[in-house]
């Protein structure tokens, strides 16, 4: 079984985990495209099969397991983690789906 990240578009989500980390390292530029290439370096490092999905390479309107389906290769039990941005910087909304014989368990 496979994990599938449905993240926002690569600058929006780029430069929310930039914001976190610049106050760590003060006077290091630290771009929306670092941010972006330190999840992927986690998810790459995962014990499980994590994939990255970002919501720019997805159709528009199609339903969103099975986009991940289609174009991701997500089948039956795979996990939909579909994140959109929260009010706050650190703070997004999350939701949890299952693939699972043509429908979808929300979790």
């Amino acid at each position: 079984m496979a994990d599938f990240y449905v993240l926002p578009p690569r600058p929006v989500i780029g430069e929310e985990v930039a914001k976190l980390i610049r106050p760590y390292l003060p006077g290091m530029r630290i771009t929306a495209a670092d941010g972006v290439r330190l999840l992927e370096a986690v998810a790459n490092s995962a014990r499980t099969k994590a994939f990255l999905v970002h919501r720019e390479d997805l159709p528009e309107g199609e339903e969103l397991v099975k986009a991940v389906g289609d174009g991701f290769g997500a089948v039956d039990g795979d996990q939909i983690i579909h994140v959109s941005l929260g009010k706050q910087t650190g703070e997004p909304r999350v939701r949890a789906m299952t693939a699972q014989d043509d429908a979808v368990a929300v979790g």
